[in-house]
């Protein structure tokens, strides 16, 4: 059976939207209704009782009730008999149900489906009963408009009349009126009709017992203290917020109930122990309790967090100057080791002009060739010169126009994590990224370049320190509630690059990314290369862009706005959203450490930290949320440095796990579709970037030599080039 949840409720997401009220699924045994909030809560039912049509038809008719029935008027009828407030409630039902299907006719469908379903499990407890003979006009009165009217009863005159009376009901008043006339009708029905008696048995009813026990049940009527088994109008009470009642409210209650029964007993010449109510609904009601998941986990339901972008990003300006103060106060033999790292980012940047020039003019051809493909020829009715010679043997002698499509302005953004687990492989990384940016330099396209990291230690003053209290000096980038993911305040986006900056500003930047990825990615390596006389250990860098953990979520929050900004400010029609990773993000929780229930758009998405379902992702999600919100372009790169680190996340069949194997090796990368991105590639890690153009030695002066190892360079700078290769490919 297909998995029925408030997810993927679209046509009632539809519906709701209108009427602006939420649908929250949670651990509760019955429906509730918030009026301030207009929020309704639905049980969470058991897997193997979920059905779409019920489902709907349930979640359809709790929605009625809240833009129907008037909370004051329902409560008033606390003080009244149980039987008048259950044939209220049938004929109640009726009037909402009619309401929601006349508004919404696609519900139409679920209600007759979902009756169906119910019918057919013996939700009513009508199996082995005949409809007709053994149930009073309210029962009938139910099932006719639970099935909506497809049930075949025989209503004589009077009956016709009192369901004539049902269909006409306007207002909560003439339910009210009309349950009065009915009761009265049921009561001589049941007094004339020995038959009734097998389906109502008669329940003894005890009168206030000063001997009996707090929380022991004289009747039925005491349900409404009762999670256990809660009545058609208890369940509604509680639909509209209705206060329980305390202990002397409902003793006074039960005995206004215990007299009325006996008055109306007493009347109509019955054992004095009988209450009429609706045998239907409360076996409907029961069945429902029955299918709830008493076991299921309470969830949180939030929202995404308002976002301040000053407390979050470090402009590149400010990314420059902390460098420059932390360069400033270097020793010499620090800054001899700063010097290498300088001249290593310079050599790199020089050396990979020239390529990333060659693969700009492939990026150019693959673009014009797509244009080309989408372009049209229309005739423009200016004779051609040129052709009019032919005018007596041809008919195309006008000029022709090519037609080529709109291009929209494109813009990038990139994601790179900074996280530990990052070291190991750093130094390719951001190579493979300064490629990236080069490109975006080269063909003139806004762009802009964060790292993310969440390293609150280089946030706290000595008084926190001492106070082991964590501050973000820059102040909170994310206003927390108690319906918000609890998101990491110590999250920061670096910015590395950006269109905007000076020839001399990007050179800094890039010095200064690459003088990092040196002095983290070498960390292992300078006891080795301790002796090595060309070797300068690179400085460390200032202490709050050192590498911390994984806030990929959080950044792709802050995205929400960052990319709003971006479009707005540069006029982009497209962006692409690529991610530079090693792996997931760091857990975020709810506050109340329920499960989370995340309201993205006009949805609601359960994600659950640790399920190897991508589909209970966070980052799944949110990926989904930005792509649909503002129509982009995502990408994934998960840099890994072997093929059996991918064993968590791709997963391939048994038959084809060697030619995987191969590929990954032989390519360098492997693609995969399945995930919240339009594609993600899987990168060999240590794939360094190459720059020699002959592979060899090129003093020899054989021309077949030369031209192989030429050849070979050639392909090798290429191919190490694994993520601009295939991010182009993508964008072209």
């Amino acid at each position: 059976m297909k998995k029925t949840t408030v997810e993927n409720k679209s046509q009632l997401a539809k519906l709701l939207a209108t009427e602006n009220i939420e649908v929250q699924e949670n651990a509760v045994q019955t429906a509730s209704f918030d009026v301030k909030d207009r929020i309704l809560t639905i049980p969470i039912f058991k897997e193997e009782h979920k059905s779409k049509h019920v489902y709907d038809m349930l979640v359809g008719h709790e929605v009625s009730h809240a833009l129907h029935t008037p909370s004051d008027s329902w409560m008033n009828l606390k003080d009244r008999s149980k039987e008048f407030r259950s044939f209220v409630n049938v004929i109640e039902d009726a009037r909402i149900d009619k309401l929601i299907q006349k508004k919404y006719p696609g519900l139409t469908k679920d209600y007759l489906l979902g009756f169906k379903k119910m019918y057919k499990d013996n939700f009513f407890g009508t199996k082995g009963k005949d409809l007709q003979k053994d149930y009073t006009l309210i029962d009938k009165i139910n099932m006719y408009y639970k099935s909506s009217k497809t049930l075949d009863f025989d209503f004589n005159n009077k009956e016709k009349h009192f369901v004539k009376l049902v269909d006409d009901c306007k207002t909560f008043a003439d339910v009210q009126k009309l349950a009065e006339d009915i009761l009265g009708y049921c009561k001589e029905e049941l007094k004339k009709t020995p038959q009734l008696k097998k389906t109502y048995t008669p329940k003894k009813v005890e009168g206030d017992d000063k001997q009996k026990g707090d929380n022991q049940d004289s009747d039925s009527d005491n349900s409404s203290d009762s999670n256990d088994n809660k009545s058609t109008e208890d369940k509604l009470n509680d639909f509209l917020e209705q206060q329980v009642p305390d202990e002397k409210t409902t003793k006074e209650t039960d005995k206004k109930d215990i007299e009325e029964s006996e008055k109306g007993a007493a009347a109509n010449g019955a054992d004095g122990d009988v209450q009429i109510v609706s045998i239907t609904n409360q076996n409907y009601d029961e069945a429902i309790q029955k299918q709830v998941d008493g076991d299921a986990s309470s969830r949180a339901y939030v929202k995404l967090p308002k976002v301040n972008l000053k407390n979050i990003i470090i402009p590149y300006k400010e990314y420059i100057k902390d460098f420059a103060k932390e360069n400033a106060k270097l020793d010499s033999s620090d800054k001899m080791g700063l010097k290498y790292a300088h001249d290593e980012a310079d050599k790199f940047l020089k050396e990979s002009s020239n390529i990333v020039n060659y693969l700009v003019k492939e990026f150019e051809m693959k673009k014009n060739a797509k244009l080309h493909a989408r372009s049209t020829i229309s005739k423009t009715g200016i004779i051609d010169p040129l052709k009019l010679h032919s005018y007596k043997y041809a008919e195309d002698i006008f000029k022709k126009m090519s037609n080529i499509p709109n291009q929209k302005n494109h813009g990038m953004i990139f994601l790179l994590d900074w996280s530990g687990s990052m070291q190991r492989h750093i130094k390719p990384t951001v190579e493979q990224l300064l490629n990236l940016v080069l490109f975006c330099r080269k063909i003139n396209i806004p762009f802009s370049v964060y790292k993310f990291v969440n390293n609150g230690d280089s946030y706290i003053t000595l008084a926190d320190r001492k106070n082991k209290k964590h501050v973000n000096h820059r102040g909170a980038p994310f206003v927390l509630t108690d319906n918000t993911p609890q998101c990491d305040q110590t999250t920061k986006l670096v910015q590395l690059f950006s269109h905007k900056q000076s020839k001399s500003e990007f050179k800094r930047s890039a010095q200064n990314i690459y003088r990092s990825a040196l002095a983290f990615g070498d960390y292992y390596d300078y006891r080795r290369r301790y002796n090595d006389p060309d070797y300068h250990r690179v400085p460390s860098v200032p202490g709050k862009y050192y590498m911390s953990s994984t806030p990929l979520n959080e950044s792709l929050i802050a995205m929400d706005n960052i990319i709003a900004k971006f479009k707005s400010d540069y006029k982009t029609e497209k962006v692409a959203l690529v991610t530079l990773t090693d792996g997931s993000s760091n857990s975020m929780s709810t506050k109340s450490g329920d499960r989370m229930m995340i309201k993205l758009g006009n949805k609601y998405h359960l994600c659950h930290y640790g399920w190897r379902d991508e589909k209970r992702d966070l980052t799944y999600h949110l990926l989904k949320y930005l792509k649909k919100k503002y129509d982009l372009q995502t990408i994934g790169f998960f840099l890994v440095n072997k093929y059996r680190e991918l064993s968590y996340t791709f997963h391939v069949p048994y038959a084809k796990e060697a030619l995987a194997k191969r590929m990954f090796t032989r390519d360098k990368f492997l693609a995969d579709y399945k995930t919240g991105y339009d594609v993600y590639f899987y990168v060999k890690s240590d794939t360094k970037v190459q720059n020699k153009v002959f592979d060899g030695d090129a003093n020899t002066t054989n021309k077949r030599t030369l031209k192989k190892m030429f050849t070979s360079g050639m392909k090798k700078r290429l191919n190490s080039r694994v993520l601009l290769q295939n991010f182009i490919k993508r964008i072209a």
